[in-house]
């Protein structure tokens, strides 16, 4: 039988072994560049050989990008965009504006804004991770994917430092100037994300894939790009989520021991203060501990390169669920915000001296309403 395959084509003469062991006979070729996923040895039937694809390919075309992840895109979109989009509705015509208000308002259009870039993401995995849009359109939505969840952290440390001020320093909130420092500060906030993700604009995304027949956006880098993006990442992950998180911990820690040496109801500070963490430690922890560590894998660590990144990409994921959380933060930061919105019909009208009119909110939250800001 050996004898007439060698007669029937013969190529199979002498090089028969190295045909079946060789990575060329699988059909697929090393994609140029370095990839986020890096190469990892397979091992099949005994023999064990390396196929440069394996990790990459499974990456792309697995079931967690191309089935999970837009399921939770999915979900995320048909609660938190009609979610934002009535809160930032109610922020923006039905109430009076005090600072509390301004720095709510910007977190809901940031959330909005997001909502509306999912369907991207959930069609480019849908699509088995192919991107049709271009290199450029890849480097916005990148941009703006990443400076959505900053720009949440920081709105979420200037509310915390508002609620800090406001029971520490009370006098420091009055009067209209108050109101046009919290414009001012998220002029700087945005500018300040704006100018932290630049350096995301200058860099490829896209990548083509021969081997698959697609074009990747940020999950395939050059190999001159990613040495460079990740120290920006360990610096974005530090600056971005690190140093904000210190002091929003740090903001409702001493409002909670005010409250307690004073002798003070404290339930509505332990209620926020547990919102927010729980914001913090499902929404922006994983995904920015992971970015650090997987930013500071050596390269020659493949295997645990790669295990990171698909949790990375879990976790980014996971992230977005902030856009569904952030409303019950803006209905417990803001009276005003809770009374609008019974009044509405959809939501039923009731009266908002509830159990959250305590006395502790009233000390945590001196602005009640709008008129209090002013002078």
């Amino acid at each position: 039988l050996w004898g007439r395959l060698e007669n029937w084509h013969p190529s199979w003469r002498g090089g028969q072994q190295a045909n079946l062991t060789s990575p060329v006979s699988t059909g697929f070729k090393k994609p140029k560049g370095r990839s986020l996923v890096r190469p990892a040895p397979c091992t099949e039937e005994g023999r064990n050989f390396t196929f440069s694809g394996s990790s990459l390919e499974y990456h792309l075309r697995g079931p967690v990008t191309t089935l999970l992840l837009p399921m939770v895109y999915s979900v995320v979109l048909l609660v938190g965009l009609p979610a934002n989009a009535l809160a930032f509705w109610v922020l923006a015509a039905k109430t009076k504006k005090c600072a509390s208000t301004i720095f709510l308002l910007n977190l809901a259009g940031a959330d909005l804004f997001f909502a509306l870039l999912l369907p991207f993401k959930i069609s480019y995995h849908l699509l088995g991770n192919n991107w049709l849009l271009g290199d450029y359109a890849c480097r916005a939505l990148v941009t703006l994917f990443y400076g959505n969840m900053y720009i949440s952290i920081f709105f979420l440390a200037c509310i915390s430092l508002d609620r800090y001020l406001s029971l520490m320093h009370p006098f420091l909130r009055r009067g209209s100037r108050h109101v046009w420092k919290a414009v001012g500060i998220c002029v700087g906030v945005w500018l300040v994300v704006g100018l932290g993700m630049g350096p995301l604009l200058l860099f490829r995304h896209s990548h083509y894939v021969e081997e698959l027949n697609i074009t990747t956006c940020h999950d395939e880098l050059s190999p001159d790009v990613e040495p460079m993006l990740d120290y920006y990442f360990c610096l974005l992950a530090v600056l971005g989520f690190a140093v904000p998180f210190a002091l929003i911990t740090f903001s409702y820690s001493w409002m909670l021991v005010r409250l307690l040496l004073q002798g003070q109801r404290y339930g509505h500070v332990v209620r926020l203060l547990g919102l927010v963490l729980l914001v913090f430690a499902l929404c922006f922890t994983p995904s920015n501990v992971l970015l650090f560590f997987h930013s500071l894998q050596p390269q020659s660590k493949s295997e645990w390169h790669n295990r990171t990144y698909t949790w990375y990409v879990l976790a980014l994921a996971l992230s977005a669920f902030n856009n569904c959380l952030d409303p019950f933060i803006y209905f417990y930061v803001s009276r005003d915000f809770r009374a609008r919105l019974r009044d509405m019909p959809c939501c039923g009208r009731g009266d908002d001296k509830s159990s959250l009119g305590t006395v502790s909110e009233r000390l945590v939250l001196p602005q009640r309403s709008s008129e209090q800001s002013q002078p």
